[in-house]
Parts: structure tokens; sequence; C-alpha cells
């Protein structure tokens, strides 16, 4: 059986680099899409970000001027009791002094007070008065106040005020992106050095194929592996 001659050889050795430069090309065109796809998809996760923050600034610019009215009622509350409780005190210190008249006008006064104080009280959301271990009121719970509006604007108004997730999700995206990015570029490089292969007639080109046959498969590589991880996280 005769040998291959140098022109067979030399022309299927053309045919197979020919069509791994087909191969690589359409490899470049997916990355491409996808990583198109991905810088749409990082756009879309950025702006929802910037509008869930604009969202929740909103919402809690609603809940600070309620809270702030809240607190108003609370001081109003808690001044008036305080001072209609010494009020009373002065009424019983004149009674046991026998100023028998001045007593009764400062026990309306101080019910007067204890009126406007509960007034105040009830005007409040006591829902959220905080207390200490003994169970005096120290005022009203802040964080609870703030945390519950944003809870109802996401349930009863349908808002996304978690900007927190949207821009950690723009930024995983992006560095995919990225990834895909420089797939694309490695790929270019894989397929410049396969076109060398293809146009060179001398041994370099046995350099020129390898060399590219390597990169391509480190960015198989690569992408295997991430597969494989990916499958393990989830």
């Amino acid at each position: 059986m005769a040998s291959d001659t140098p022109s067979q050889n030399s022309e299927r050795f053309q045919t197979a680099v020919t069509i791994l430069i087909a191969l690589l090309s359409t490899a470049v065109a997916l990355v491409a899409s996808q990583a198109a796809v991905l810088i749409g998809n990082t756009t879309e996760a950025q702006h929802n970000g910037v509008l869930a923050k604009i969202n929740q600034e909103r919402v809690d610019g609603g809940s600070r001027v309620q809270l702030a009215r809240n607190q108003q009622a609370y001081y109003d509350y808690e001044y008036k009791y305080s001072l209609s409780t010494l009020t009373r005190d002065y009424a019983v210190a004149a009674e046991s002094a026998g100023q028998t008249a001045y007593g009764t006008r400062l026990r309306l006064e101080a019910a007067s007070l204890r009126e406007e104080s509960d007034l105040a009280y009830f005007s409040m959301e006591t829902y959220y008065l905080a207390e200490d271990a003994e169970g005096n009121l120290t005022g009203l719970d802040t964080e609870r106040y703030i945390s519950d509006g944003r809870n109802s604007a996401e349930i009863g108004q349908h808002l996304d005020l978690r900007f927190d997730d949207n821009f950690a999700l723009a930024e995983a995206l992006r560095s995919q992106a990225l990834g895909l990015s420089v797939s694309i570029i490695a790929l270019f490089v894989s397929v410049m050095f396969l076109t060398w292969a293809q146009i060179t007639r001398s041994l370099l080109r046995w350099v020129w194929l390898v060399a590219g046959l390597l990169i391509a498969l480190g960015v198989g590589g690569v992408y295997l592996v991430s597969w494989i991880l990916s499958l393990a996280q989830g």
C-alpha cells in the first residue's frame, strides 16, 4: 500500500485546521452572544437596584414623617404625665398644709394635664413603644417602625426595596461577563494561531497548531470546572 504523498498530508492538515477554525469560530459566536445577554442582565439588575434604592428612600421618608409625629406625641405624653404627677403632689402638700382651696385648684390642673397626657398617648401608635427591664416606657422603637414600613410597602404596594440584592446580582453578572470577554479574547488568539498554522508551510505550523489547541482546551477546561462547581454548589 503506497504511503501518502506530502501534498495529501498537507491537504489533510489544511482540512483539519479548517474544521478546527470553524468550530472555534462557532464557539466564539456562542460565547459572545452569552456575554451580550449577561451584559444586558447586568444593566437590568443595576437599574433595578437604583429603583429599589429610590423606593426605599421614599418609603423610609414617609415612615420617618409618621415616626416624628409619634415621637412628638410621646414627648407630649411624657411631659404632661410628669407634670400632672408633680402637680398632684403639690396639691397633696397644699392640702396637708391646710390650703384646701389651693389644693383643689392644683388637683383640677393635674386632672387636666392627665387628660391631655392620655390624649397624646392614644394619638400615637403604641404598638411601637419600647420598655426597659422594669417595664418603664423608653420611647418608640425606631428600627422596628422603619422595618415594618418597608415590609408593608413590599407586601401592600409590591415595591422592590432590596437594592443590595440587585447590586450584588449586577456585580456577579458583571464578573461573569468579564470572564466571558476574556474567554472570547483567548479563543480569538487560538483562532489566530490556527490560521497561522494553516498558512504556514514549514514545520512551524505544528507549533501554531499546538499553541492554538492548548489555548482552546484551556478555555474549555475552565468552562468544565466552572460547570462542575456550579452543579456542586447547586
